[in-house]
């Protein structure tokens, strides 16, 4: 079965925006993307990473609680059989389906809030990638009104379904399904598949070989494009993922060169703090030193000052007796009493 497909991915900062629309706008080595196809992708609104970050901003409010969604990104597309490079019937744009969801985002959150859309041309499905301000009617910045809870959930895969797959024959996912979906940049490349591929029967072999494909021939040749698909992904992301993974050890060596160069002036700080409280205590120590000093050359001095008054007092003693004798004989030799 072909089915209708709309996936949705929270972003919380202007960093995973900007990380997002890397890839988008083909920024960063893209190893599933084809460049020669490259410029066949149609892009609507913002067309680089830092035009998409600075509309965004403009489209948000000045005070932003914290661990906010900022924009939601929606990727939208179909099973791969359902487009005519896989043998479908619809062209790369859809039928006009690409053309219908970009303005059911728009009826949905209001031309101005949806900052870009791009449809890429250049992987194995299309599809198309829109990044959307999650701003309310009464200009609220609340992701909660559109994606919030289960029954949202689903409201919004029936009326994307209703207005964009059913027209062109697509079927709606299963309501309830619990099935789980890989990251949003990498779900097209792992559609899930509805099981392995069926037994084929004489009548189906005899079907095929007047032209005539039974639903069992066509869903096994829907697993066999299916697997082919994984086995031209696999060895391209396992070398992404290799190069990624030289990548970050290489960061990690850097990483460990700065904490080591990080360390060494530590220790170098710690041995100059080191220096400067030995200094320090060596300094306290000669002040000490130099204090009592100083209180011994008071003590001198108060003690010479007592002794220059001791000096001082004794001189003026030893000086009084030897004056009182000599008034004394000339008193008494002046009053002797002579008779006439």
């Amino acid at each position: 079965m072909n089915f209708a497909i709309i996936r949705t991915k929270k972003l919380k900062s202007m960093g995973a925006v900007v990380r997002s629309g890397k890839h988008t706008f083909r920024e960063q080595l893209t190893p599933n993307a084809d460049s020669a196809m490259t410029p066949n992708n149609r892009v609507v609104g913002a067309a680089n990473s830092y035009d998409l970050k600075d509309r965004l901003q403009q489209r948000l409010p000045a005070k932003i609680k914290a661990r906010s969604v900022l924009c939601i990104e929606y990727m939208i597309t179909a099973s791969p059989e359902a487009f005519s490079r896989h043998g479908g019937f619809l062209d790369d744009m859809g039928n006009g389906y690409f053309s219908d969801a970009l303005k059911w985002l728009q009826q949905r959150h209001g031309r101005d809030n949806v900052i870009s859309s791009v449809v890429h041309l250049d992987e194995t499905t299309p599809h198309l990638v829109a990044y959307v301000a999650p701003m309310t009617s009464d200009n609220r910045l609340s992701c909660r009104d559109f994606l919030g809870g289960r029954e949202k959930m689903k409201k919004l895969q029936s009326d994307f379904y209703e207005v964009c797959g059913k027209e062109r024959g697509l079927q709606r996912g299963i309501q309830g399904s619990r099935a789980k979906h890989q990251d949003i940049k990498k779900f097209y490349t792992a559609l899930h598949t509805g099981g392995e591929a069926p037994k084929l029967e004489r009548r189906d072999y005899a079907a095929a070989a007047m032209g005539i494909k039974t639903a069992r021939w066509r869903k096994a040749e829907a697993v066999v494009r299916s697997q082919a698909q994984g086995a031209v992904l696999a060895p391209l992301m396992r070398n992404a993922l290799m190069a990624r993974g030289k990548a970050i050890r290489k960061r990690a060596d850097e990483l460990n060169d700065r904490l080591q160069a990080l360390e060494h002036k530590h220790l170098l700080l710690k041995k100059a703090e080191d220096e400067v409280e030995r200094r320090v205590q060596a300094l306290m120590e000669r002040e000490r030193d130099v204090k009592a000093i100083e209180h011994k050359l008071l003590s001198a001095e108060a003690e010479r000052d007592a002794l220059e008054r001791r000096l001082e007092i004794l001189t003026q003693r030893n000086s009084t007796p030897q004056a009182a004798p000599f008034r004394g004989r000339m008193y008494d030799s002046e009053s002797k009493l002579t008779q006439s």
